[in-house]
């Protein structure tokens, strides 16, 4: 019988009291990548490893990038559970030019989201953000 090693899971409040970091620029490293997480339901969690990797980082230490497998593209729907806003939102975005997307055919689910400039809006909407 193997026994799996079970991987110690870090909350987003936690990491942040241990590494003196706000929790919503913790929430925009998971969203851009720089931090490995898992998702627990609508929860986040950090990896042992990704936390290891996180202090390496802080440290300045060189690590080796992640290889995520990630979608080069996304649809309407999945840029919506990523950003946990509607779908009609997600268009509106599209639609005025704020979240840059490509139409594929008419009709529903028909917008497609490079993975670069769903990057580039989280980015923009956390300096927002920040100036606020």
């Amino acid at each position: 019988m193997i026994k799996e090693k079970k991987e110690k899971l870090y909350t987003i409040s936690q990491l942040s009291e241990f590494a003196g970091i706000s929790e919503q620029e913790l929430i925009r490293m998971v969203l851009l990548k720089k931090i490995h997480s898992v998702r627990l339901g609508k929860s986040i969690r950090i990896t042992e490893d990704g936390l290891e990797r996180f202090l390496e980082n802080l440290s300045g230490k060189a690590i080796p990038e992640y290889d995520f497998p990630v979608p080069v593209v996304y649809t309407a729907e999945q840029v919506s559970r990523i950003l946990q806003l509607s779908v009609d939102n997600i268009w509106l975005l599209l639609k005025s030019g704020k979240l840059k997307g490509f139409k594929i055919r008419e009709g529903k689910s028909s917008w497609r989201i490079p993975a670069k400039n769903l990057d580039d809006f989280i980015v923009s909407r956390s300096k927002e953000d920040a100036i606020k």
